[in-house]
């Protein structure tokens, strides 16, 4: 199997979107996913969730742009019926988004296209998954609490992506169309590319920049942060081909050097399979 290296890596790497459509996948569909998936599957749970978060999060925005009385944003939250349940919450959660991404002004927020620090947006995203996940640990323990969260993302993506199904007709065409999205890409991303062998594609990430951008990463727990960052790639690879069975051993977030995707067509292959670390880590030294 032969590796080939694309992508460059971005200094002081800089992220460009419309900040009302990056709330609109990764606050407004994340809380109205979880909230809904939670109250439904787990509903002894979900008011004791509603309530830790709110005492942790009520005093953190440092400016309240949005209120309940802006109604633009108050016709958003309405449309989805557990956002629209906990109005007062998900406005303290705006607010939160909007300091972290850096924005003094919400007309210019939500209006324009800006380039964001890759701090700022990792943080925007990543910040409230970890929050939420990690007080399902307090509530419930830690291998329930990630089982839980893992069937939200399942949801999520079955909801949310169906845009993506059958997107690939075999491995060699999602071969192809990666290697030209990682030359394209904006953020960075170096990628070691093998070719098609067997049933098998890997992909391993040199580097990581959801990860790699965040300030407190020593302090946060690897299995809680590949449930949040990782895991979501295992559901995808499902959509984009129902043959296609994705194994991630290694990975940033748990604090490995480097990610080990392994894409498994169960047409061709005998034995779903990962490969030794050894065998990633001489790859990554040739």
């Amino acid at each position: 199997m032969k590796f080939e290296e694309y992508g460059k890596e971005v200094e002081n790497l800089e992220i460009k979107t419309n900040p009302f459509e990056f709330a609109e996948s990764n606050l407004f569909k994340k809380l109205d996913n979880i909230y809904g998936y939670i109250k439904k599957k787990k509903p002894d749970i979900y008011d004791e969730l509603i309530r830790k978060i709110t005492l942790k999060i009520k005093d953190k925005p440092k400016i309240g742009y949005f209120t309940n009385k802006t109604e633009e944003i108050l016709e958003r939250i309405t449309q989805g019926e557990f956002l629209s349940e906990n109005q007062d919450l998900v406005l303290i959660h705006l607010n939160i988004f909007v300091d972290t991404l850096g924005f003094t002004d919400k007309e210019y927020w939500q209006n324009k296209e800006f380039k964001i620090p890759a701090r700022n947006f990792v943080h925007a995203a990543n910040d409230l998954s970890y929050l939420y996940l990690s007080t399902l640990v307090e509530i419930i323990g830690k291998e329930d609490a990630i089982k839980l969260y893992k069937e939200t993302v399942d949801n999520y993506v079955k909801v949310y992506d169906q845009n993506q199904v059958n997107i690939f007709t075999d491995l060699e065409d999602m071969r192809q169309k990666f290697i030209r999205w990682t030359e394209n890409s904006p953020y960075g991303r170096v990628r070691l590319i093998s070719t098609v062998e067997n049933g098998h594609w890997m992909k391993i990430c040199r580097n990581c920049e959801k990860v790699q951008n965040l300030d407190n990463l020593e302090e946060l727990d690897g299995d809680l942060m590949y449930a949040i960052s990782c895991y979501c790639h295992e559901p995808l690879a499902r959509m984009w081909n129902e043959n296609f069975v994705l194994t991630l051993n290694e990975t940033i977030a748990k604090g490995d050097s480097f990610c080990s995707y392994v894409y498994h067509d169960k047409t061709i292959v005998d034995e779903i399979k990962h490969p030794p670390r050894e065998f990633f880590e001489k790859i990554i030294e040739k």
